[in-house]
């Protein structure tokens, strides 16, 4: 009787115990993107239901898509503030708020979307005050797109004078690379960039090949040029609160996840749309333009100014730029 009482008493005690490990923590994921982009399906998702895999469970991360949660623009202030737990945020959508981590917008700084993550991610292990502009949340990892390409409605382009004048319908990050060129930037988030171009308010788009497939814009345009005009950067970042209260084994998990998966995942998956975008231009007879060398070195040139007031403009704020840029030409160069 005895033994059967302490035995009763221990399960009674343990059992609150037992619930609550076996209750999964559910952490929100606000995304701007719809649900058959290649980042959601290709990347965010995989990584999501592995991290649901390594924690048995107790880890469940719930998708808001196509900025249901919060609009995109919103939500790095969304994930700080706590009203979303992680989000996958262009931080181009913020002018002036990442003014370091903005050398990687330089025009024609990224070759590729696999060099721009990894030396924008050395980048920011190297100095400490590009750390410190995203202090506030808790950083899962960094990523930057594609270059953007020129994709026009009913002039195409082959050379610099083609595109004076042109409105092209594009993100704030690009701004730069298009005003040097003598082209009308006209910036927007990424979903209204269709109806836009569809409307005729712009009479093309720049836009990484990544996201031309996810925002149907083979629908809307007809030309193509290649000439690699700029890169934004990404992070995916968590909010500091929700982090701090995970235990240290789920933690471990999501960064030995994130670190193992992301940003290489990602960066397949958008490589891999870019293939199906431009299939997708050729079966409508649409013409894909690769910008000669010749050519290209005219609108590089364009860009250098854009570099030297980058600088300066770092300069005027107390902050590193020089060695910034320096460092990130030469990651650039060495990466294949």
């Amino acid at each position: 009787m005895k033994f059967g009482l302490i035995l009763l008493v221990t399960i009674l005690f343990l059992a609150p115990q037992t619930q609550a490990l076996a209750k999964s923590i559910e952490l929100s994921f606000a995304m701007h993107i719809p649900p058959k982009a290649a980042p959601y399906h290709g990347a965010f998702l995989p990584w999501a239901k592995e991290v649901e895999k390594q924690t048995n469970g107790r880890v469940k991360i719930k998708f808001y898509l196509s900025q249901t949660l919060v609009k995109s623009r919103d939500s790095y202030d969304a994930v700080k503030n706590g009203i979303a737990d992680i989000s996958w945020v262009c931080n181009s959508w913020n002018p002036g708020r990442f003014p370091l981590t903005s050398v990687m917008e330089l025009p024609y700084m990224v070759k590729s979307t696999f060099a721009g993550a990894h030396v924008l991610t050395d980048l920011y292990k190297k100095f400490p005050r590009m750390r410190a502009e995203l202090e506030d949340v808790h950083l899962l990892h960094l990523w930057t797109t594609m270059p953007y390409e020129i994709h026009t409605v009913k002039k195409p382009v082959y050379k610099l004078e083609d595109i004076k004048g042109m409105k092209l319908a594009t993100q704030p990050g690009a701004r730069t690379v298009l005003n040097a060129l003598g082209a009308v930037p006209v910036p927007m988030p990424s979903p209204k960039i269709y109806q836009t171009v569809e409307k005729g308010v712009a009479d093309g788009s720049a836009l990484a090949w990544g996201a031309f497939k996810s925002w149907k814009l083979v629908e809307v345009t007809k030309y193509h040029t290649n000439v690699h005009l700029a890169a934004l950067p990404f992070c995916t970042i968590m909010n500091k609160n929700t982090w701090n209260k995970l235990p240290k084994d789920i933690q471990k998990v999501i960064t030995d996840v994130t670190n193992k998966m992301l940003p290489d995942k990602l960066c397949a998956a958008v490589s891999a749309e870019k293939e199906i975008g431009k299939k997708q231009c050729k079966n409508r007879n649409q013409e894909i333009y690769e910008l000669p060398d010749k050519e290209k070195a005219r609108w590089v040139a364009t860009g250098k100014p854009a570099w030297d007031k980058w600088v300066e403009d770092m300069k005027g704020k107390g902050l590193p730029g020089r060695a910034v840029l320096d460092e990130a030409i030469k990651l650039m160069k060495a990466h294949p």
